[in-house]
């Protein structure tokens, strides 16, 4: 799981806490990550308000590995579109729809399968990279990140992958300093 929440400091960190616990609580109770997220919404929207009243965005998935690779059954829900690193040098967006959590009861989350071969990877991001600004104000944006993740040369590993990235981010920003936080997730299929 990868998520982001609305807002700073004790509020945001109360809300991370729950989206994390729920969902650790949940999971191996319940028959899918579509469930799992669903629960996740429950938990937000039955929140006191002094718990703050922010949304949350995230993406959920669970892993198997097969002999050939590894399946992934995802659930984006208002997050960043995540990415799939071919072992040819290609970027291809998941477009999984799914809405905001903690704003609707039903917040439309659908399951997308996928299946990574040995050496592909997954990419999770927040926005915090593609909104990453140089001096003039402009985003990194996500042209930029599929720029800096085409290409094979660095997918030995997931920590390669990393590193690229956070080189192309810093190259842009010029050592600027970030408004927002940035985290990255890679799941390389073996």
């Amino acid at each position: 799981m990868l998520g982001d929440v609305c807002g700073r400091g004790a509020i945001a960190a109360t809300t991370t806490a729950l989206v994390r616990h729920t969902a650790r609580a949940v999971a191996p109770l319940l028959p899918g990550p579509d469930a799992v997220v669903e629960a996740v919404n429950r938990a937000l929207l039955n929140r006191p308000d002094s718990h703050g009243t922010g949304f949350v965005t995230l993406v959920y998935g669970q892993l198997t590995p097969t002999p050939d690779g590894l399946d992934v059954c995802l659930v984006r829900a208002g997050h960043t579109l995540p990415l799939v690193l071919g072992t040819d040098g290609t970027v291809h967006t998941v477009d999984a729809p799914g809405a905001l959590l903690g704003i609707t009861a039903d917040p439309a989350v659908t399951v997308h399968r996928l299946h990574l071969s040995p050496r592909e990877s997954l990419l999770l991001y927040t926005d915090g990279i593609t909104e990453a600004r140089d001096g003039s104000g402009e985003q990194f944006g996500e042209q930029r990140l599929a720029a800096a993740l085409t290409g094979g040369a660095h997918r030995t590993a997931a920590h390669d992958v990393i590193d690229v990235l956070t080189r192309a981010v810093q190259a842009f920003t010029g050592g600027h300093d970030i408004d927002d936080d940035q985290a990255v997730l890679v799941l390389t299929a073996t």
